[in-house]
């Protein structure tokens, strides 16, 4: 029986202001997708942070997400831009479309909203269903800090501000974090302000989610269990947040903290 989803369903026009500024990922993301030599498909695609820039730059990919708003706000920003895509509401864990892929992806830390080793299988064995053959996985996920971890003590801490995409003003996003480092799940408290030009905060939104963390050996062994024969993991930079920089060379050494690409190959 599958766990209930860490649902993290915040409305699409305050995802959209939260991430504004997380841009580090889109670039390679779309790289990937067009290196990919055939239809890709990625999972929890939301309202199209990364899927939008994807088929601009002429990709066939299809995406599911299991939050009907924010499928039905990309649906509204596909027909704003002329485009098209296959858009289904599912489940990552369980879900049967008609297409086989070239590359099935679940970006941005989507991985980490499965909180048990059932689930976690579940998803990577139904990805693989969705492979053609020589196809391949990929799931964007960060490595987990430990030295950040000791710090998740409920304690609430601004994030970022940033401007305010769309009128005048800033948002300020502040996190609470508690980690339960056994069952390896962050949970968090998000509080997102909107802040005037005058600094008078206007609204307020807050909501929770949960995250499940994946250290590099679990990962191996998942991917096997899931029937992977062939994998490989490289770290892309290091956090989303501004200013990260730009992506790591090839080669270089994972560290703690880093935002880690892993490609598993269906044969």
């Amino acid at each position: 029986m599958k766990t209930p989803v860490a649902r993290y369903y915040c409305p699409p026009e305050i995802y959209d202001l939260t991430y504004s500024d997380f841009v580090q990922d889109v670039a390679p993301h779309v790289a990937a997708a067009r290196a990919a030599g055939g239809p890709v498909l990625e999972a929890c695609c939301g309202n199209g942070r990364l899927m939008l820039p994807t088929l601009e730059a002429g990709v066939d990919c299809d995406g599911f997400d299991l939050d009907p708003n924010m499928l039905a706000d990309l649906e509204r920003k596909l027909a704003e831009r002329g485009l098209t895509a296959g858009l289904h509401h599912a489940d990552m864990r369980d879900f049967s479309l008609p297409r086989r892929y070239a590359r099935v992806v679940i970006p941005f830390n989507s991985f980490g909203h499965n909180l048990t080793q059932e689930d976690q299988l579940a998803t990577l064995r139904c990805c693989r269903a969705h492979l053609d053959p020589g196809g391949h996985l990929t799931i964007v996920m960060f490595h987990p800090d430990a030295a950040k971890l000791l710090q998740f003590d409920g304690t609430p801490r601004p994030a970022r501000e940033i401007p305010n995409i769309f009128r005048p003003g800033t948002v300020r996003v502040i996190d609470a974090a508690t980690s339960d480092r056994v069952a390896q799940i962050n949970t968090v408290r998000r509080v997102v302000e909107l802040i005037d030009p005058s600094g008078t905060v206007t609204a307020t939104h807050e909501f929770d989610f949960q995250i499940r963390y994946v250290w590099n050996p679990e990962m191996e062994l998942l991917l096997r269990l899931a029937g992977f024969p062939r994998w490989e993991v490289r770290p892309l930079f290091k956090g989303y947040a501004a200013g990260a920089g730009d992506p790591y060379e090839t080669g270089r050494k994972i560290e703690e903290g880093d935002i880690l690409a892993w490609t598993a190959w269906k044969n």
